[in-house]
């Protein structure tokens, strides 16, 4: 309203003083011309008010003001535009004694559709972790949006509240309807209300919410499945590690949880889990054959199903072919492959081929999986070239140090050496390994964290860590003794102890050395594949399949639903319809190989936890209205009475036209 004072500013702008000059002739004038001037003035005036009040008015009918029924002459409905938010995430999916909870919020939905009338308008967002908006415009075509709502089914995603309100705020920023309003239909999980604070009301919209579920639901599920060891050789036998989580303050007094392996039930477990608590469960297992498995877990029925079944695919390796480098490799091809000579060497993970560095030149480095150089005196212009080559092809070298290395050429190398070597140096006493990481690949298999006390060290070499390697374990003296360091595609890992000395340690006659030298080629060879198999759903699937550059792949979800994904020129696969959870397996036919894979995908477990959060502290960071449960005409009624009002734009225009014919009439009008 600031406009309409500017006819004020230019009225007192342009006012002049009079200049007084006393002119004896004209004295007796004075009396009449005071009259005049009185009448001009206040003509003036009138003028003066009547352009500030056209401004005004113009301005009130630009803001399309709405008098509302608080007011008796204002009982006419005013123009509508909703849009209404659909929680679809998974937990909507939860069996309520009155039904579904999804299939209460459609209902709901579709009343609100229902309250709206002609010159109103709708859409209608999905809310998951994303919002996915079913008209990104405004319609009036309701029973159009009331079937799309009765035919919408629950998703498998988890819930984020904020993307989805702030898309509703702008869709009815771009709205001219005087009335605008957002409806939240959801379950309130309190995993959907993570990662914001406070949303500001940007559209100005009056922002309803709609809880479904009145009781606390009780709920239990599959929060992880992991493989320990996490690399898996055939015929080893391994752990599967289950955590079920019982959201509830009831407790579970007994649940069964199966266990599917390649198609086929391998075992079960039935336990009891107590309120809100978290239970561990483990299956043991060995797979006889190499590649890709797959399985998944599946507990008892509940009233959440989806959450009842977790996936996972593991991959087994055999046959690993490890090429080893060194004068004297006895010790190292027995801790690779302890019983070659005993049995086929085709039933063992790792097999050794052993030369010296001045025979590499007649193999074949693509044959192979890894490279160990086994204190080797120095590094050849061949050894380098190898070691460049295995850099290049992405794969692992692992190097073991004895105190007869030539130091100054080993730090010729740091561009991808682990350490630089500073001097050789003898402990005495010896010492032991006291510090090491647990949940590295390499040293996952040895649960008792005393592992390294027996085997003693007398000799090793002092070493500074580069600047991007990582030391994964320790001597009791704080020198490093395993140093990893990725390089590009490539991985080094860096032994300060020998491998061809029984006198330097005694961790080649210890138990130890056998699980912790393969653990080491097993990590090497997972490092290799770049692909992630196990998702969540809608995370995108990726992998590079270098020898199926530009091909087509087929990746099969059912026996009904597959999808023909074409790989790029660069041999990189992606994948995005991962929006159910399942086992995915991928076909590729290339000109010279057939290559067959899976990947799993799975639902969100933080979606499990149906607590809900309090009702008014949501509505309060929303700036919403806490609306009850509609039922039939009462509730249509209600929302109806709230939409009335009576727009006066138009009276305001009228107005302003008149007054700006009567201010031109005085205007114009001569003065005397």
């Amino acid at each position: 309203m600031v406009i309409a004072v500017v006819p004020l500013l230019i009225h007192l702008w342009n006012r002049r003083q009079a200049k007084i000059v006393d002119f004896s002739s004209l004295i007796f004038l004075q009396i009449a011309h005071r009259q005049s001037v009185r009448r001009i003035q206040i003509k003036h005036l009138i003028i003066l008010i009547l352009r500030m009040l056209i401004l005004m008015f113009i301005a009130l009918a630009l803001a399309r003001p709405i008098l509302k029924n608080q007011f008796s002459f204002a009982g006419s409905r005013t123009k509508t535009s909703c849009v209404i938010i659909l929680d679809h995430s998974y937990s909507m999916s939860y069996q309520d004694v009155d039904g579904s909870r999804f299939e209460l919020a459609k209902s709901v939905a579709v009343n609100v559709v229902e309250s709206l009338q002609n010159g109103d308008n709708v859409s209608i967002i999905l809310m998951s972790n994303k919002a996915e908006p079913i008209f990104r415009q405004l319609t009036r075509d309701f029973d159009q949006v009331k079937s799309i709502i009765r035919n919408t089914n629950a998703s498998f995603q988890s819930t984020s509240i904020s993307p989805a309100l702030i898309m509703a705020h702008n869709l009815l920023m771009e709205s001219t309807a005087p009335n605008k309003e957002i409806y939240l239909i959801t379950d309130l999980g309190k995993n959907g209300w993570q990662n914001f604070g406070h949303l500001s009301n940007s559209s100005g919209a009056r922002v309803f919410l709609l809880p479904i579920g009145n009781s606390v639901p009780n709920n239990i599920g599959i929060e992880e499945v992991e493989t320990s060891p996490k690399l898996i050789g055939v015929n080893i036998p391994i752990r599967l590690k289950v955590g079920i989580q019982n959201h509830s303050k009831d407790p579970v007094n007994s649940t069964n949880l199966k266990i599917f392996i390649d198609d086929k039930k391998q075992s079960h477990i039935a336990t009891h889990i107590g309120s809100k608590e978290r239970v561990n469960l483990t299956f043991k297992h060995s797979f006889a054959s190499p590649g890709i498995h797959t399985g998944y877990l599946e507990l008892s029925p509940d009233r959440l199903p989806i959450d009842n079944r977790r996936y996972f695919a593991v991959e087994s390796y055999k046959q690993l072919q490890a090429l080893c480098v060194g004068n004297n490799n006895l010790y190292l091809s027995l801790g690779l492959n302890p019983e070659r000579e005993l049995k086929p060497t085709e039933e063992y993970t790792i097999l050794p081929s052993n030369c010296t560095a001045n025979e590499l030149k007649n193999f074949t480095f693509e044959n192979f999986d890894i490279l160990v150089l086994a204190d080797l005196p120095e590094l050849t212009d061949q050894v380098k070239q190898t070691i460049q080559s295995f850099l290049r092809l992405g794969k692992t070298i692992i190097i073991f140090v004895a105190n007869q290395i030539d130091t100054k050429n080993y730090n010729s190398f740091l561009e991808w050496m682990p350490a630089t070597f500073l001097k050789p140096t003898t402990w005495d006493p010896p010492t032991t390994i006291s510090d090491y990481n647990l949940k590295h690949p390499i040293f996952e298999v040895f649960q008792d964290t005393t592992f390294f006390t027996t085997p003693k060290f007398y000799r090793g070499f002092q070493l500074e860590p580069t600047k991007n390697a990582n030391v994964l374990a320790k001597f009791q003296n704080q020198i490093p003794f395993l140093i990893e360091r990725k390089i590009g595609r490539g991985n080094m890992l860096l032994f300060n102890v020998s491998v061809t000395d029984p006198s330097s340690s005694d961790l080649l006659v210890s138990p130890k050395f056998l699980p912790l030298l393969q653990q080491s080629v097993l990590h090497g060879k997972s490092l290799q594949s770049t692909q992630k198999r196990n998702l969540l759903v809608g995370q995108q699937y990726i992998t590079k399949l270098e020898q199926h550059r530009s091909v087509v792949a087929e990746i099969h979800f059912t026996d009904q639903v597959s999808y023909t994904i074409p790989i790029h020129s660069n041999g990189v696969l992606k994948f995005g319809e991962t929006y159910k959870p399942g086992i995915y397996q991928i076909n590729v036919e290339g000109k010279n190989s057939t290559l067959h894979d899976f990947f799993v995908v799975n639902v969100d477990p933080s979606e499990s936890d149906l607590t809900p959060i309090d009702v008014n502290q949501a509505a309060d960071r929303i700036s919403a209205h806490i609306a009850v449960k509609p039922e039939g005409d009462t509730w249509r009624q209600t929302l109806n009475s709230q939409r009335t009002g009576r727009e006066i734009w138009g009276t305001m225009l009228v107005l302003a036209i008149g007054l700006m014919l009567l201010e031109s009439i005085l205007s114009n009008q001569n003065e005397i």
